[in-house]
C-alpha cells in the first residue's frame, strides 16, 4: 500500500519511526469461495540524513499465497504463489517554514517466478506529496496532498492521495483521507491500538499464462481488499515492537487477467475477517529530527 511520512512539529520535522526492520504474516481464513489467503511481509530500511532533508532507502518482500480447496476448470498450480520483491527511494526535504515535499520511487519485481524474468515482471511505482502545517502553533495538525501511480486498486494506475491528520491530545490522533483513515489512541508510554479503514492491494505478472479454456489464457494476476481493522502495538524495549491485527475485509476483489489487464476470470472471492501478526526493530527510539 502507498504510505506516506507525517510531518508535525513548530518547523518542519520528518517522524522517524519507520521501522529499519519489520515481518509480517497475515492470514484471511477460507470462506465461501473455498479460497484463504495469506501473505508475510519483509521489510528493511535505512534512514540517511542530509544536509537538507532525509533519504530513506528499502529492500522489501512480499509472498502472497492462496490455498484452493474447490477444483477449477483450470490449473490453479501457477496461481498459488506470487512474490514481491522491491527496492525503494524515498526523499522528505522543506520547501518553506510550514511546508514539507515527500518523493517515492519504487522498482519490483512481481511475479509468480515459474520461468525466466523478464520486462512483464518489472513494476516501476511512486508518488510525490506535499505537507502544509496547519493551526495556529503549526505543530499538531497537518494537511498532505498528492498523486501516485500504484497497485492498490488491483492494476497500475494513477491515484490521489489526500490525508488530514490532527494530534488531538498526547494520546489521540487521527487521519482522515485516501488510501486510509485511521484513530491511533496511545493507552501508555509502551502500547497503542488503532483503528484503520484501508484501500489496498497488488498486480502480477504471469510467467506461464494459466489457460481458462482453449481459447483464453490469463497473464496478469489482480487483487484488491477493502478493510476495517483494529491493530494492537506493544514495544517491548527501546529497540523491538510487536503488533496483532483483526478485521474484516469488506470487499476482495480476485481476477485474472490478459496482457490488455481486460478480465478473464473472476473469483468472486466473499468477504471475510482476517488476522496478522508482526514485528518490528529500530535503532533508535522514535523521535523528531528536524529536516
Amino acid at each position: 500500500m502507498v504510505a506516506f511520512m507525517m510531518s508535525l512539529g513548530n518547523k518542519i520535522y520528518a517522524q522517524l519511526n519507520e521501522s529499519i526492520f519489520s515481518f509480517n504474516y497475515g492470514l484471511a481464513p477460507i470462506g465461501h469461495d473455498n479460497i484463504d489467503f495469506y501473505n508475510t511481509d519483509f521489510k528493511f530500511g535505512i534512514p540517511v540524513k542530509l544536509k537538507k532533508g532525509t533519504l530513506v532507502n528499502s529492500v522489501g518482500f512480499k509472498n502472497y499465497g492462496f490455498n484452493y480447496t474447490k477444483d477449477f476448470s483450470f490449473s490453479t498450480t501457477n496461481i498459488s504463489r506470487l512474490y514481491d520483491v522491491n527496492y525503494s527511494l524515498k526523499y522528505i526535504a522543506p520547501l518553506a517554514e510550514t511546508w514539507l515535499l515527500t518523493t517515492h520511487a519504487q522498482v519490483a519485481i512481481v511475479s509468480n517466478l515459474t520461468n525466466t524474468i523478464s520486462n512483464n515482471d518489472l513494476q516501476l511505482t511512486g508518488y510525490m506529496l506535499v505537507t502544509k502545517l496547519l493551526g495556529a502553533d503549526k505543530k499538531n495538525e497537518a494537511l498532505t496532498w498528492g498523486v501516485s501511480y500504484s497497485t492498490i486498486m488491483g492494476v497500475p494506475e494513477v491515484l490521489p492521495i489526500i490525508s488530514y491528520t490532527n494530534q488531538i491530545s498526547d494520546k489521540f490522533l487521527f487521519g482522515l483521507g485516501f488510501p486510509e483513515t485511521f484513530v491511533d489512541y496511545k493507552i501508555n508510554k509502551i502500547s497503542s491500538i488503532k483503528s484503520v479503514f484501508m484501500v489496498d492491494g497488488f498486480y502480477a505478472n504471469l510467467n506461464n499464462s494459466v489457460n481458462i479454456n482453449s481459447t483464453t489464457h490469463a497473464d496478469k494476476v489482480s487483487f484488491t481488499s477493502t478493510s476495517l481493522g483494529l491493530e494492537y502495538n506493544y514495544k517491548m524495549d527501546d529497540l523491538w515492537g510487536i503488533n496483532f491485527k483483526g478485521g474484516y475485509a469488506f470487499t476482495n476483489r480476485y481476477k485474472l487477467l490478459n496482457n490488455n489487464d481486460t478480465e478473464v476470470f473472476n473469483f468472486n472471492t466473499a468477504s471475510k475477517p482476517y488476522l496478522s501478526a508482526g514485528i518490528t526493530f529500530n535503532i533508535k527510539k522514535t523521535k523528531q529530527n528536524k529536516l
